[in-house]
Parts: C-alpha cells; structure tokens; sequence
C-alpha cells in the first residue's frame, strides 16, 4: 500500500504536503496544549502581581502627608462649648445645646455611653501612630448632620474631622 491509501483505520491518508492527517491533528493538538500552557502561566503570573500588591494603603509613612486635624483642639472646643471643663460651666447652656442637637444633654450622654466602646467609635491609632478622632467627635459630627442636614465635611471646620 502507498501513502496514499487507507489501512484501514482513515489516519495515514496523505493531505498532498506530504503530511499525513494524523501527524496534522497532533501537531494541533501539541499548539493548542502548548498555547493553554502559556495562558495559564500568564494568569498565574498575573494573579501572584495581584496578590503582591495591597489593595488599600491608608496613612502610610513616606507619602504625601494628611492634612493636620488637630483632633485634640476639636475636642477641647466641643468640651468647653458643651458640657464644660476644669469646673468651668459650659459655653452654650441646656437650651442651646437642645437646639442645636435636637435633643437634651441627659440623652446625648447616653448614647455617647452605649456606642463609645463599639469599633468605629472608639479613638483607634493610625499607620503612621497619631491617634485619630475621639468617640465625642464624630458623635457631634453624626449629630450635627442629622440635626442641620449638613454634609460630612463641614464637619471639618468645628469637629475637626477629615472628609468622608
């Protein structure tokens, strides 16, 4: 039997290159396998860059500094207008102080002392170890924005918070 002929199983016919439709359908195959091979490289290659690289970098030493708060001078300012410090009565009274936060001093302590232990509330330490906001602070601020109807960063100017 020549090449060109059948032997019986239909794999050694000639394709007139002087290839047979058998070694035709491997060389493919060896492509093909040879092609996945380098893509799943490729996504390994690129899932291991990914995983390398941190999703959120927050404060970190060495880049562009965050704009000083002053967290402990907003403290101070909401302490003296509001519930008084060193003896001293504080700036704005009761009546003031229920006007501005839609409810009476009594009520605000007892929020400020169910939530101050909770995650968000409590003062916690940045990358770069600055403390950040008091619990008292971003309680006003919260108020401040239901009661006013305000946006969180003007929040900035008296509460001394940055922007959300």
């Amino acid at each position: 039997m020549d090449a060109s002929t059948d032997d019986g199983f239909g794999s050694s016919r000639d394709d007139g290159r002087g290839q047979s439709e058998g070694s035709a359908d491997e060389l493919l195959a060896a492509v093909f396998g040879a092609r996945s091979l380098l893509l799943m490289r490729r996504h390994r290659s690129n899932a291991a860059q990914r995983a390398r690289r941190r999703r959120f970098v927050g404060s970190v030493a060495g880049r562009r500094p965050n704009r000083p708060r002053h967290f402990d001078q907003g403290m101070r300012g909401i302490m003296r207008d509001y519930f008084g410090v060193d003896g001293q009565l504080p700036v704005y009274g009761e009546e003031t102080f229920e006007r501005r936060f839609r409810m009476s001093r009594s009520v605000f302590i007892r929020i400020y002392e169910a939530i101050r232990h909770r995650p968000f509330w409590r003062q916690s330490i940045n990358a770069t170890g600055r403390p950040q906001a008091y619990a008292v602070q971003k309680l006003v601020a919260a108020f401040r924005v239901l009661a006013y109807g305000q946006s969180y960063d003007r929040a900035d100017e008296y509460v001394r918070l940055s922007k959300s």
